[in-house]
């Protein structure tokens, strides 16, 4: 898949993203929400992550303009981190303090900031087997593999690719929601954060997008989404076919939030059905897990460019996904 700098250089390998002015954001090593605010009644009603917005939590697409018709993106500063010993392009563990807010009173001084008024949200990322993903051209991904690498000049067999992005939001006024305003805080004062994975219907050789019902349904970028929980079960449908108000409204009885300044250790790593996210609050003792696999209802979108519908019987495809590579080196970026 072809991402731009959220995207191009981050395309296929192992990564870091730091947001530079978050301050105090330090890393060492390798929607009923609050009683404070933020309530809004979940729905069964069918929504989506709509990329071709700009919308900031979805990962930058190289080409957007083929894509969506369109520039839809945004840039931000990213650590890359390259390494060519086996496993580190799937298995990696950080240690971090989450950034500290400036006190409440008297936010407009001038010079005073919030995090959730500097950036949407930090995260850390990985490049993802998805066999109904960009570009489309053979139907299997060996997970956790270097043979996945290849080299574009000199074939354009790649397995389907998706990006991973775990997301920490930051507290803020803005309720976490989708569309024309999309407010990304689960909560006034505390952080919570969420596993997206972003994967691309189109076949960059044919020059084919996704059929309209399945743009329209999901989205030509499509986004599996899941709060980190603190029983490691999604609150609804990460499924982009199949999500609802359930998946999107933070929920401080299931998901896992956390306190400015707390100190956490965030593991990423591959199980037999998917790639597992841990997050340990250090500060708090709490801690919470999310696993993106077919049975917590993960799931591709089935590449159907000629066809007439997409109806989830038939196009929703419950998916185990699973880290692409053995390593983090150069030779895999795309």
């Amino acid at each position: 898949m072809r991402f731009s700098l959220r995207s191009r250089m981050s395309s296929l390998l192992l990564l870091v993203s730091v947001v530079v002015f978050s301050s105090g954001f330090v890393v060492v090593g390798g929607w009923a929400t609050s009683s404070t605010g933020h309530a809004t009644t979940a729905t069964a009603t069918h929504l989506h992550l709509d990329c071709s917005t700009g919308d900031g939590r979805c990962t930058d697409i190289f080409d957007s303009d083929r894509i969506f018709g369109h520039y839809a993106g945004h840039d931000e500063p990213a650590t890359l981190f390259y390494s060519n010993v086996p496993g580190s392009g799937n298995r990696n563990s950080w240690q971090l303090t989450l950034p500290r807010d400036p006190s409440a009173t008297n936010p407009l001084t001038a010079g005073k900031a919030y995090n959730f008024q500097l950036h949407i949200a930090f995260w850390f990322g990985m490049a993802i087997c998805d066999t109904q993903s960009d570009p489309n051209q053979i139907s299997t991904c060996q997970p956790d593999s270097d043979q996945n690498i290849v080299d574009p000049t000199v074939s354009v067999k790649h397995p389907g690719t998706a990006f991973l992005e775990m997301q920490f939001y930051p507290p803020g006024w803005a309720p976490f929601n989708i569309g024309a305003s999309s407010g990304t805080s689960c909560d006034p004062t505390k952080w919570c954060a969420a596993l997206n994975i972003d994967s691309v219907s189109d076949n960059p050789v044919t020059g084919q997008n996704n059929n309209p019902a399945c743009a329209a349904a999901a989205g030509l970028e499509y986004v599996n989404f899941a709060f980190i929980t603190k029983n490691g079960v999604p609150q609804g449908p990460p499924s982009p076919l199949l999500a609802n108000a359930s998946t999107f409204i933070p929920n401080p009885n299931k998901d896992l939030f956390m306190n400015s300044g707390d100190t956490l250790s965030v593991t990423l790593h591959d199980t037999k059905h998917g790639l597992r996210i841990d997050i340990q609050d250090q500060s708090s003792g709490q801690s919470g897990f999310m696993v993106a696999s077919a049975a917590n209802g993960f799931a591709q979108v089935k590449f159907d460019p000629n066809g007439t519908n997409c109806d989830p019987a038939s196009h929703n495809l419950p998916y185990d996904f699973h880290p692409m590579y053995s390593t983090s080196s150069e030779k895999t970026t795309h």
